[in-house]
């Protein structure tokens, strides 16, 4: 065919796929002209405010969105809305807020810093990263990573949590903060408050567990409660939220022993979740919680947790720095929020009023009270009075290959 002969097409037509996907882009929310005014899609329709801000910015708090709708600081076709109405598409949503200080995801090996002062300073652990490290296994562990971070800091180790569990780790900058920081300890005047998801339906008033711990057959892998034989043992317990067939516990260690918690726990008839050592279920599974639940053919089922079910939320103690008393908190990580959110949806309590609230604050501000107060002088005075045994387990020796034993 001559080249005459030939239809002249200055580009292809458009396939059904670049239809459908321009179509998408024109129903989809969008911004008009600024971040903070978003033009409501077919994609969002029908969602209420709140949960229309969650999705466009998944990376703020809750919190603070809440505050947003709560002090009229959105607005919908000019009007400040605070209720549950759904939106229409078209709508117009304006935002008086700063929608681009996102919480930016943390990086894979990065940590996360809580507290810093001239003595002191206090990091967010994640699970799996041991504290110190351990003889038989070369792994990364927290205390080589500040080290490398700051070698000029001379960061000491002061005490430790658990492998498998997250949350606050303190440690003293130079050798005189450590023994202040170490005296504390020794006299039980650190107050350290833990996190916890466990099987079965703890009882909510306190509970004090009075039980000593002796390593099983000589191994401090797993700690047992023989009565007459061990060190002295004790730990507050309550429950904070009841699901069906599990417990969120706040529980408190006024000793240092080697996975003090889990082994009371289990004492009490009630295992942490993904705590295999200490008969706990292995993983938590939404089939175990979903009746009729089946992954997609050919998938293996995802846990929703598989790793300790234990959080180091907030520690108490007073600061080497100028003697005045500190407050660190550890928030609750995404994955036990999101478990506690799975067991909050098969225990049918979808309505059920501040959960979110409790997970962000899970012990209350400071100012309404201790709810282990009345118990604590009982408790303490059931412990021997030389603390000296505390301070040994709390305070491992500064040496890289510590071998000493790892309280909760």
């Amino acid at each position: 065919m001559a080249s005459r002969d030939r239809p002249h097409r200055s580009r292809p037509p458009p396939d059904d796929d670049e239809i459908a996907q321009s179509r998408r882009e024109a129903l989809s929310t969008s911004e008009s002209g600024s971040p903070n005014s978003l033009v409501v899609g077919l994609d969002c329709r029908s969602m209420n405010l709140y949960r229309f801000l969650r999705v466009r910015f998944p990376g703020q708090p809750h919190g603070v969105i809440r505050g947003w709708i709560a002090a009229g600081k959105v607005a919908v076709n000019g009007t400040a809305v605070i209720d549950g109405r759904p939106l229409r598409f078209g709508d117009v949503v304006d935002i008086d807020g700063d929608v681009r200080s996102r919480k930016r995801p943390r990086a894979a090996g990065e940590l996360v810093e809580l507290h810093r002062d001239a003595a002191m300073f206090a990091v967010d652990k994640p699970a799996g990263l041991a504290t110190a490290a351990e003889r038989s296994i070369r792994q990364p562990d927290l205390l080589t990573l500040l080290k490398r971070a700051a070698p000029d800091a001379h960061v000491k180790l002061v005490h430790r949590i658990d492998k498998h569990a997250s949350g606050v780790v303190v440690f003293a900058l130079g050798r005189a903060a450590k023994t202040a920081l170490t005296a504390e300890f020794a006299a039980r005047r650190v107050v350290k408050d833990y996190l916890a998801l466990v099987s079965g339906q703890v009882d909510e008033a306190v509970q004090v567990i009075d039980a000593p711990l002796t390593p099983s057959h000589g191994k401090v892998q797993k700690m047992i409660v023989v009565p007459g034989r061990g060190k002295p043992a004790v730990t507050l317990v309550r429950a904070l939220v009841r699901f069906r067939g599990y417990s969120l516990v706040h529980a408190r260690p006024l000793t240092g022993r080697t996975h003090q918690i889990r082994a009371h726990l289990r004492h009490l008839g009630h295992a942490l979740l993904c705590d295999a050592a200490y008969d706990g279920e292995e993983s938590l599974l939404l089939s175990r919680l979903k009746h009729g639940y089946r992954p997609a053919r050919g998938e293996s089922e995802r846990p929703l947790l598989a790793r300790l079910a234990l959080h180091a939320a907030r520690i108490r103690l007073r600061s080497p720095a100028d003697g005045s008393d500190v407050t660190i908190r550890a928030p609750l990580p995404r994955d036990l929020r999101a478990a506690i959110k799975q067991l909050q949806k098969a225990a049918a309590l979808r309505t059920a009023p501040g959960l979110d609230a409790l997970l962000d604050a899970p012990f209350g501000p400071d100012d309404e009270g201790d709810p282990f107060a009345a118990a604590m002088p009982a408790a303490l005075a059931r412990l021997p009075g030389a603390p000296e045994d505390v301070a040994a387990e709390e305070t491992p020796p500064d040496a890289a290959d510590d071998n000493s034993p790892r309280p909760d």
